[in-house]
């Protein structure tokens, strides 16, 4: 099973290399910015889910994982982060005041003072989650879409209005026309629907799409509307009849977002082919494909003025040689890239620093590892061997030695000083995931896998040594006590297991987490266990008695990584929600506790 963690996968190396190649951005203070109760500090900005410009465009607003980020379009610096969801937030939308933002996510809708950034109100109508909102022109009512429903609300007081019913499956964008006469809805039922925006009657249904109905915008005299799709097209349509114009062809996947310049004469178009491309809207004549991403392109806004386009890659695309989530902005004359916003980085599989802190390693889904220098960001090595994504390195303890595990099933073994490959690791019966860890001594390696076993090896030889039989799914990570003596591993399952390092024997199974375990990791000390995990949490165990110690709350999406500093006084987390946060983990008084049990 590919799960999420393919896609995400936050290693806390990760980010260090967002360090070494992006110094201004800690030069900032976002990083202590609204932080849960017990961190420290927030590394990593999050995933761009949305970006929009203010009316006037001296503002962009990111939606990210972390949660609703303001930067002043000029410096490209972060004025505010706004956390108000309690999961990872999707659409966004300024009222034409530019006075009142609106944020959708899982069943809710936050208003928020667009200058101050204050929360305003919640609306919470809805009974799914949230994928488009909408003011309309006047500012008096906002829309908002879910799964299969439409409501409107009185935008400034909050109540709701109408409930639009009709749709079959989700929907995905809903957009007022100019005059704000009429609502335009696409969804993944194939359809586009218009909707009086008074009275909430249904006036037609467009039909033409042979996929999902990602995006719809109306031009700005009105009379065209334009869907992106999954059928890889994007349609115009006349706003007034519903008779469909034409169609253009060109992106080779899915159409995510299309959208007008202020001016009415080009459209823009983002897709799952990673490429943005400028249509004429009047002739449909394609005019510029603008190229730049690895990932898909997931959201695009042009400035009030119509000089600049912001474009957003959400970097969720499986299969692709990284995740690029970043904002890019771009000439819509000549199509040339102007600026990358900081704060967002491509993203690998996995990453680990030597012992020496010298050398970055990374593995990708390109099949290759590739060796760093940690300081200067400088490509060293590429190493090549594994026939499909690499998932997890690691090196030994003298940092002589690599391994790597793969979904091509094999461990493998490589010196760090020449790149050359040592050995072939083989046994495991699936993939391999990031689940590779060495003894202190350097002597054993143990690796987990998608069969549901760890493998010990003895890494001089080659030799397999023992299987470890107890878990009953996946094995998402494996790491020795600082002694040696104990094994740690976490998986599918929900449970954590410690095992006798030498004998393999099974010693204990900690059980609480909710979810999959994806990651485990000792205190300096040996006597604290961390564990991240798909149900948000970070939980502390007692290694000796296997109780719990504390729940530590936060980050809206998948744990992915933890990791104790050499002091064992912080704990850092990644997650799905894009962001790092440093946790206190010493005894601190009762009123900085850490999370709740």
């Amino acid at each position: 099973m590919l799960k999420t963690k393919l896609l995400f996968s936050l290693v806390l190396a990760g980010f260090l290399i967002f360090d070494v190649h992006l110094p201004i951005a800690f030069a900032q203070d976002y990083t202590t910015w609204n932080l849960p109760k017990g961190a420290k500090a927030r590394l990593g900005k999050g995933i761009v889910n949305n970006i929009v410009y203010s009316p006037d465009g001296t503002r962009l607003k990111v939606v990210s994982g972390a949660g609703i980020w303001i930067y002043d379009v000029a410096t490209g610096k972060a004025l505010d982060l706004l956390t108000g969801h309690t999961n990872r937030g999707r659409t966004v939308s300024f009222s034409p005041d530019g006075k009142t933002l609106a944020s959708g996510e899982y069943k809710t809708i936050h208003l928020w003072d667009a200058k101050t950034g204050q929360h305003k109100k919640t609306l919470i109508e809805h009974t799914d989650k949230v994928y488009s909102v909408s003011f309309s022109p006047d500012g008096e009512t906002l829309a908002s879409g879910d799964y299969k429903t439409i409501r409107l609300w009185n935008a400034k007081t909050g109540q709701h209005k109408k409930t639009l019913i009709g749709h079959t499956d989700t929907i995905d964008s809903v957009a007022f026309s100019p005059d704000g006469k009429t609502l335009a809805s696409g969804s993944w039922d194939e359809t586009i629907r218009l909707w009086d925006a008074k009275t909430g009657q249904h006036k037609k249904t467009l039909t033409g799409h042979t996929g999902q109905v990602y995006s719809v915008a109306f031009s700005p005299d009105g009379e065209t509307l334009a869907s992106g799709s999954w059928d890889e097209t994007i349609r115009l349509w006349d706003a007034k009849t519903g008779q469909h114009k034409k169609t253009l062809i060109g992106h080779t996947d899915w159409v995510h977002i299309v959208a007008f310049s202020p001016d009415g004469k080009t459209l823009a178009s983002g897709g799952d082919d990673a490429t943005i491309r400028l249509w004429d809207a009047k002739t449909g004549q394609h005019k510029k494909t603008l190229i730049g991403y690895m990932d898909f392109v997931e959201s695009v806004a042009f400035s009030p003025d119509g000089k600049t386009l912001a474009s957003g890659s959400k970097g969720l695309a499986s299969g692709s040689e990284g995740d690029d989530a970043t904002i890019r902005l771009w000439d819509t004359n000549t199509g040339q890239h102007k600026k990358t916003h900081i704060g967002y980085t491509d993203w690998v599989f996995s990453v680990a620093f030597s012992p020496d802190g010298e050398t970055l390693a990374s593995g990708s889904s390109d099949r290759t590892i590739r060796l760093w220098d940690a300081k200067t960001g400088q490509h060293k090595k590429t190493l090549t061997g594994h026939t499909i994504t690499v998932f997890s390195v690691a090196f030994s303890p003298d940092g002589q030695t690599l391994a790597s595990g793969s979904s091509d099933r094999t461990i493998r073994l490589w010196d760090t000083n020449t790149g050359q490959h040592r050995k072939i690791l083989t046994g495991h019966t699936s993939v391999v995931f990031s689940s590779v860890s060495f003894s202190p001594d350097g002597q054993t390696l143990a690796s987990g896998s998608w069969d549901a076993t760890i493998h010990l090896w003895d890494t001089k030889t080659g030799q397999h040594k023992k299987t470890l039989i107890g878990h009953t799914d996946t094995v998402e990570s494996v790491v020795f006590s600082p002694d040696g003596q104990t094994l740690a591993s976490g998986g599918d399952d929900g449970t954590i297991r410690l095992w006798d390092a030498k004998t393999g024997q099974h010693k204990k199974t900690l059980t609480g987490h909710t979810d999959t375990v994806e990651t485990v990791w000792f205190s300096p000390d040996g006597e604290t266990l961390a564990s991240g995990s798909s149900d948000k949490t970070i939980r502390l165990w007692n290694v000796k008695t296997g109780q719990h110690k504390k729940t530590l709350t936060g980050h809206t999406d998948t744990v992915y990584s933890v990791s104790f500093s050499p002091d064992g006084e912080t704990l850092a987390s990644g997650s799905g929600d894009g962001t790092v946060l440093l946790w206190h983990v010493t005894p601190m008084p009762t009123t900085h506790n850490l999370g709740k049990d």
